[in-house]
Order: structure tokens, then C-alpha cells, then sequence
């Protein structure tokens, strides 16, 4: 699982791979390149696409996916992509994840307690399931926790077809918080035993993971960067694209129309707030009871509404702001970066693009 290696260098891993993640606006890739305890971008692009791609994580047209993918990689490619090994993410809420507690025990003994915890708990069958898990060391000799992972085959295996139709080498797939957490771990400067939030503001969802040097805790809300346009355009009556740009231009930051957008998107910010708190309490009740959430650091494409920072500051009492590795950990060397407003975007499939050789689905 994912561990840092205090004496690799950082962004290390012997094959290279590059990201690929589909999301309900766009697909994009990147591949990176490490120099010590720094790395840049070989290449990057995007291309639009729709939420008729992927339905319920499960890529519900294969060929119009594995085409656009194929003009993404021929044509919309800034820069060059020396490896045809790809890593890909699912969002969170198409996966199951439980913390459990168990005895001590060996790792036959809890490979299979856990698959029996799989059957009895995850609502589909364990035969259309692909689980793992990692036990999460809390210094206590009598027992320990488990953190399972869950997935349906339909959605892993409709990530498998698309690059079996474009002969890429799937080498891993992995939820989009545990890729950010991946690359989180690397580039910022956090504190061990000082756990923080990161939380992953995408088209559809709001993933969030609690982390301090592994990923300990997942959660989701149902909405996303889409569902606050949406509600911004309904209050102000303009087209969703116009509120597109309200949002990313004005956000909750002060102006003539702050108080009415923050009356729209108000409700999907409580739901996230809640899910935070609820995150919050089962952290320090049952994993590392006495510490408290150091900081949230917000990514993914929505990360760059303003005033979320604020906002969740004040709702939640813990300092929030956004996290972005680009310029002093990550750059762009010759190559054209895309708009800062974009960047974001990217930060899953860098975290992809940085996956050890070594993992599994996680």
C-alpha cells in the first residue's frame, strides 16, 4: 500500500507510466519525469467529452471512450509519451470502502476475514467484485484496523476494454483521492501525526480523504463542479455557461453578487461540510483518537472557485487552502503549460502518473 520511502527520492518509480483519468467533462492524460526531488511534465493534454462516456463509473461506451482517447493521444498531445503503461482512477462513490476493526491475526487469517466482511457488507455480490485492503497501525498490541476497498468488476474491467481496444498497458487502477493523495505525499510539507484533508472537487462528486502518511479514511458527497454551475445559473437565470464563469471568476469572493451565490451553492457546501465533520469524528473516535485535522487542502478541477477556501475555514474551523504542486515541484519546462485556471485539472493524473510499480487496486 502506499507508504512513503523516506530514503527514495521523491516522484521514483523504475517503469514509466503515465495518468489517464476520464472525467464526466473531460479526459485527460500527463506522464512525468523525475530529476531527485523534482519532476516534469514529458506530456499532457485534454480533450472534452460528456457524461454519456462514463455512466455510474462504468464506461458505458468503449469505442466512442477509446476514440476519443485515440485523437486525444494523436492529436491534442503537448509534448511526447515515451510508454503506452497507464494508470487510471474511479471516483470514490463508485467504490466501497470500510474501517473495521479486527484481532490481530496472520495475513492468510485476514485476507480471508476480510473477503467474509466484502460478502457480508458490500450490497452486490462478491463474485462481481475486485477488493483489497491495508491495516492501519494504531500502536495498539491487541488488535487492528482494516481498511477494505471494494469495486465492481464492471467498472474495472470497462476501463480494461477501452485500453485493450487502444493496446495500452493497464497497469493500475486507483481511486482519483488516493492518486492525489499519492502526489500530496510527495510535494507537501506536512508534519507526521499531524493528519490532514484533502478534498477533490470534481465534475460529478467531492471526494474527500483524511491522510497523514497514508490514506486512512475516504468519503464522497454526491455533487460536484457541475452541480454548483447548475445551481448558480437557476439563481442567477443565465445559461450554464455563463454561470460556468461566474463561478470560476467570482465564486464566493465579495461582490455585488456574492450574497446570491452563496444562497445557490450554500446547500452542496453544507453536504460537504457534514461529510467533513462526520469524517472528522469517526478519525478521531476509532483511528487516532487525540489528533486533531491539521489543515484541508483542496484539488481537482473545481479547486479554483474562489472563496471555497474561506468558506470551509470558517464552517469547519480548520485552516483550508488550495494545494498545487506546479512550479516549485512539478514543471513544465519548454513545454506551453496549459491556463492556470486548467491546472488543477491535472492534479489526478500526475498523482497516477506517480504510481510505484509494486501496488495494487487500491
Amino acid at each position: 500500500m502506499l507508504k512513503r520511502n523516506m530514503n527514495a527520492p521523491l516522484f521514483y518509480h523504475k517503469k514509466p507510466m503515465f495518468g489517464l483519468d476520464i472525467g464526466s467533462q473531460a479526459i485527460k492524460v500527463m506522464q512525468l519525469q523525475a530529476r531527485g526531488g523534482h519532476a516534469h511534465v514529458k506530456a499532457y493534454g485534454s480533450i472534452q467529452t460528456d457524461d454519456k462516456i462514463v455512466k455510474d463509473g462504468v464506461v458505458s461506451d468503449v469505442r466512442g471512450a477509446a476514440k476519443l482517447i485515440d485523437e486525444l493521444l494523436s492529436s491534442n498531445i503537448v509534448g511526447e509519451l515515451s510508454t503506452n503503461r497507464v494508470v487510471m482512477s474511479v471516483p470514490v462513490s463508485r467504490v466501497y470502502t470500510r474501517v473495521i476493526t479486527m484481532p490481530k491475526m496472520s495475513k492468510k487469517e485476514l485476507a480471508d476475514a476480510v473477503k467474509l466482511e466484502v460478502e457480508q457488507s458490500v450490497p452486490v455480490p462478491s463474485k462481481n467484485l475486485y477488493h483489497d485492503f491495508e491495516v492501519i497501525d494504531t500502536g495498539d498490541a491487541a488488535s487492528q484496523l482494516v481498511r477494505m476497498v471494494a469495486v465492481p468488476k464492471a467498472v474495472v474491467d470497462s476501463y480494461a476494454a477501452v485500453c485493450d481496444l487502444l493496446k495500452l498497458d493497464l497497469a493500475l487502477v486507483q481511486t482519483n483521492i488516493r492518486a492525489d493523495a499519492q502526489l500530496c505525499l510527495l510535494y507537501e510539507d506536512l508534519v507526521s501525526g499531524n493528519p490532514y484533508i484533502i478534498l477533490d472537487v470534481g465534475g460529478s462528486t467531492i471526494d474527500i480523504g483524511i491522510l497523514d502518511d497514508t490514506l486512512r479514511l475516504t468519503g464522497t458527497v454526491d455533487e460536484g463542479g457541475n452541480s454548483l454551475t447548475k445551481a448558480i445559473a437557476k439563481k442567477l437565470k443565465i445559461s450554464e455557461t455563463k454561470a460556468h464563469k461566474v463561478k470560476i471568476t467570482q465564486g464566493l469572493s465579495a461582490g455585488k453578487q456574492q450574497a446570491s451565490i452563496k444562497e445557490a451553492i450554500e446547500p452542496i457546501l453544507e453536504k460537504v461540510v457534514k461529510e467533513i465533520e462526520r469524517m472528522v469524528r469517526f478519525h478521531q473516535e476509532r483511528i487516532l483518537p487525540g489528533t486533531d485535522i491539521s489543515q484541508i487542502l483542496i484539488v481537482g478541477g473545481g479547486a479554483n472557485m474562489p472563496g471555497m477556501g474561506d468558506y470551509l475555514t470558517n464552517a469547519t474551523r480548520i485552516a483550508t487552502r488550495l494545494s498545487s504542486p506546479w512550479g516549485d515541484h512539478i514543471s513544465f519546462e519548454k513545454l506551453e503549460p496549459p491556463e492556470s485556471a486548467d491546472l488543477p485539472r491535472f492534479l489526478t493524473c500526475a498523482g497516477s502518473a506517480m504510481a510505484s510499480d509494486h501496488e495494487v487496486f487500491v
